[in-house]
């Protein structure tokens, strides 16, 4: 799709009686049939123009960003309260944990239909994370029908949701935003570090396969590297003839990270909770003491860590292959995020490393701002 535009968007919400002591401003709202892209599946949706702006239920796009958009921290679900007579949205920034749309029992679909409809601006109260969002100030939305539709640019900004317009196609697109750093660049895998252990001296071959960008590897990965390993883990570079420890790589990647499951640190007890989990996943003392020396820097200063080991979605952005294949494999890649409060999370289970026949393990990790 060629020539994108920003667009502003609007979506609905819940039944409710509460317009009538709204201050009464109307609009004329026209319905559409407008096609939509989440992440590359579309669908027709019904809507409404008002003033030149499309608005949309609520419920419908947070079941649409619940069945296609696939980074899961754009997924919020939504509720009303009706004693408090206000709004609830809920999603990963605020608990940390997937929260996919639950639609209501028995709700019926909404169809705008032909005729054009009165729309009445909304100041139904919204709360997010906690916190109260301004009506008509923050969130510009009107009751149509009983339900309360809103703008979804300003609601694409509390979820990190980016929207565009293909003028080609007259489609409007929701794309996931990838795992970013504050600064909106890729994330940094740091320090991935193998370590082979054949049972006797063995010519291994090592392929990356790998998402993102390769931006640092030690030694050259030379599309793979081939190494006479040791069974004390001494390894042979082919194409130098020296001596290394580990295979060393870093990239900068858009992997997903799940922090759904995890361990909340505070950045003090660093040091013992890394020793404690690490050995117990069947590190030896010289490989986790690496590990803990290069990222205890990064950890050790903040109030708490909430840390999240990474498994299948890891593999599945950074794919090793490996000759002859190994008897048992560990790849250790720790996510973590810095807090500064605590929050609550399911305690992660955690594997450990059998250290029979060949055997590889490797560490790495990501921090995510």
């Amino acid at each position: 799709m060629k020539r994108f535009f920003a667009v502003l968007l609007t979506m609905t919400m819940f039944e409710t009686t509460a317009y009538a002591a709204e201050k009464r401003v109307t609009k004329t709202a026209i319905p559409l049939q407008q096609e939509v892209s989440f992440d590359g599946h579309t669908e027709t949706m019904q809507c409404y123009n008002i003033d030149g702006y499309t608005y949309f239920r609520l419920r419908d796009v947070a079941q649409e960003v619940t069945d296609h958009i696939q980074n899961y921290i754009h997924l919020f679900n939504v509720s009303y309260d009706a004693k408090t007579n206000e709004i609830q949205l809920i999603n990963w920034q605020n608990t940390f944990k997937r929260e996919p749309y639950v639609p209501v029992e028995d709700a019926k679909p909404y169809v705008t239909g032909t005729k054009e409809r009165q729309a009445i601006r909304s100041m139904m109260p919204v709360r997010f994370g906690g916190r109260d969002i301004v009506a008509d100030k923050i969130l510009h939305g009107y009751n149509i029908d009983g339900y309360t539709f809103y703008m979804l640019r300003e609601l694409a900004d509390l979820f990190d949701m980016h929207i565009e317009w293909c003028e080609e196609e007259k489609v409007i697109e929701l794309v996931s935003m990838p795992w970013q750093d504050e600064n909106g660049e890729p994330i940094l895998y740091r320090k991935p570090a193998i370590y082979l252990y054949p049972e006797e001296t063995t010519d291994v071959s090592v392929e990356l396969e790998y998402d993102g960008a390769l931006t640092t590897t030690y030694p050259a990965y030379n599309n793979g590297w081939q190494v006479t390993a040791q069974p004390d883990g001494t390894l042979i570079n082919h194409a130098d003839g020296r001596e290394y420890s580990y295979l060393f790589w870093e990239g900068e990647g858009y992997g997903e990270m799940d922090f759904s499951q995890g361990f909340v640190v505070k950045g003090e007890d660093t040091v013992a909770f890394l020793q404690e989990k690490l050995a117990a996943m069947g590190m030896t003392p010289k490989e986790y003491n690496e590990f803990i020396v290069y990222w205890l820097p990064y950890m050790q200063n903040n109030a708490y860590n909430l840390i999240s080991f990474q498994w299948e979605n890891y593999d599945a952005s950074a794919k090793l292959h490996i000759t002859p294949e190994p008897d048992y494999m560990l790849r250790v890649f720790m996510a973590f995020k810095s807090l500064e409060q605590p929050v609550s999370v399911p305690e992660q289970e955690l594997p450990t490393l059998t250290r029979e026949g060949f055997t590889v393990l490797e560490w790495g990790g990501a921090e995510v701002r």
